[in-house]
């Protein structure tokens, strides 16, 4: 049985001089922890492709991880 795929978009990531698919998103607040530089600032959500993610997450690993812990 195949699954319907409703209104599948493909995404582009939003990192200024990037043209790869978006795989991850998240909210500008969360982003702006890191030093990735957006296409568009006015953004609410933020689209990443997979290196983009890779190092977002080793930028913000040490806040995330305070984060785990406080919340």
């Amino acid at each position: 049985m195949s699954l319907a795929n409703h209104d599948v978009e493909v995404k582009v990531c939003d990192v200024a001089g990037c043209t790869k698919d978006a795989e991850r998103s998240f909210n500008i607040k969360q982003v702006s922890r890191s030093s990735l530089q957006l296409k568009d600032s006015g953004l609410r959500q933020v689209h990443l492709c997979k290196d983009h993610y890779r190092e977002y997450k080793k930028e913000t690993k040490g806040a995330r991880s305070l984060d785990q812990v406080y919340e």
